[in-house]
């Protein structure tokens, strides 16, 4: 069982590994050492240069560290984050996303997801991120994610463009030019007229004014 446990752990590496040395060896027996070594700097500069190819990378790579660093976190957490026995979450995939990765778990019998959210404090630092959230699914309480979030699109000096903005420009809508600015109409007070003081009515000596409307 703890064969297998590393083995789970430890697919994408031991994965990447078999692939190289097995493509190295191949490449060696058909075209040399030192051009099979040429062939693998050039296909490491092409996936650093072109942009997709390095964001891809990029992206993997971290989401192998964060399952090695989110299980070292939970383990050594001051939080509870295991159950009775002592057994951790499964740690089913990790994926990148627009503002870090999301890592998958699935809670074992003892366990919930409101265990890990105790621990969100302590998941942040120890993935190198700058903050983490919990994911949490409806429909299944066992089944939860961790988002780690490592950036902030609208966190940018420059403004952000608007899609309204870049539609007019496909339409041919432009900006007349020498035109005026819309302003504020000009508002004049009316005159305010002063009421005239109306002498009472009296009638044998009475004062009738407040009788009459």
């Amino acid at each position: 069982m703890l064969v297998v446990g590393v083995l789970v752990r430890w697919r994408a590496e031991i994965l990447i590994v078999s692939l190289v040395v097995t493509a190295r060896i191949w490449l060696g027996h058909e075209v040399g050492p030192v051009v099979a070594w040429l062939i693998f700097g050039g296909v490491t500069v092409v996936i650093v240069v072109i942009p997709p190819s390095r964001r891809f990378v990029y992206g993997r790579f971290w989401c192998i560290v964060d399952r090695h660093r989110l299980r070292t976190c939970l383990r050594q957490a001051r939080a509870r984050t295991m159950n009775l026995d002592g057994a951790l979450p499964f740690m089913l995939w990790a994926r990148p996303t627009k503002t870090g990765e999301r890592v998958w778990l699935w809670t074992r019998a003892g366990s919930s997801s409101g265990d890990i959210e105790e621990a969100l404090e302590y998941i942040a630092p120890a993935c190198f991120a700058r903050d983490a959230r919990l994911h949490k699914v409806r429909k299944l309480s066992t089944l939860f994610a961790v988002d780690v979030i490592r950036r902030d699109p609208l966190d940018k000096s420059t403004p952000l463009d608007s899609p309204l903005g870049k539609l007019g420009s496909l339409l041919g809508a432009r900006v007349q030019e020498n035109a005026e600015p819309i302003t504020g109409a000009t508002v004049t007070p009316l005159p305010v007229k002063e009421k005239k003081t109306e002498r009472p009515a009296v009638v044998n000596g009475d004062d009738l004014s407040d009788y009459i409307d």
